[in-house]
């Protein structure tokens, strides 16, 4: 299983995940829009939920209409201060914390070091709940149909779905290929692929002797 049983969500890896995971869900909801140029642009209607409220604070607080997804990142995940990560970050473990998702404890010598647990069962409910909406014939949501797709973007699915259920899957992403959410799916889609480049470029930059 990808998801380990402790997760840090300060690790190098999972800080963009989680920055473009909100910034694709206020897309959604109608907060934000991405266009082709990767560049995230704000609405008028305001998140309510915290850690996007937040998120979406901070972009609006860099001054610009159109704001690129990689200065986002950089500044956020990769710059010198911590300090808007760790504001989200907390926002997020707190509606975690609330809904019964995660528990934390605190470890090292002088328990300074915060491990974050998921609950396994909850979260095995909750990919069975995805599974069984894709197996049986009916309609599915926006939600699900983007949660899919970028998990399949993010070469996910391969530790949650078997062979069969990813084709099966696969079908049924098929028959959205022309319906309006198809278009939100591509831009979420990309929006990854460039996080990933992102990402990438950090990381030999970070590798590279001064």
């Amino acid at each position: 299983m990808y998801f380990k049983r402790k997760k840090n969500l300060y690790a190098e890896r999972v800080k963009p995940y989680l920055i473009v995971s909100m910034i694709i869900e206020m897309m959604l909801d109608g907060n934000l829009e991405i266009n082709d140029k990767d560049k995230v642009i704000l609405c008028d209607k305001i998140p309510t939920i915290n850690y996007n409220k937040k998120l979406y604070n901070i972009i609006k607080d860099m001054k610009k209409d159109k704001v690129p997804l990689k200065i986002i990142l950089r500044s956020i995940c990769f710059g010198f201060s911590t300090k808007n990560l760790k504001s989200i970050v907390n926002s997020l473990k707190d509606s975690m914390l609330e809904k019964e998702l995660i528990t934390l404890e605190n470890k090292g010598l002088f328990g300074y070091k915060e491990v974050i647990n998921i609950d396994e069962n909850k979260f095995k409910n909750t990919i069975e709940e995805i599974k069984s909406e894709f197996l049986k014939k009916g309609n599915l949501t926006e939600e699900l149909i983007l949660l899919a797709s970028l998990l399949n973007s993010a070469k996910f699915l391969k530790n949650i779905f078997n062979k069969y259920e990813k084709e099966e899957l696969n079908k049924r992403l098929e028959e959205i290929k022309d319906t309006e959410i198809a278009k939100k799916v591509k831009v979420a889609q990309a929006t990854i692929n460039t996080m990933n480049a992102i990402i990438a470029t950090m990381m030999v930059n970070a590798t590279r002797p001064v």
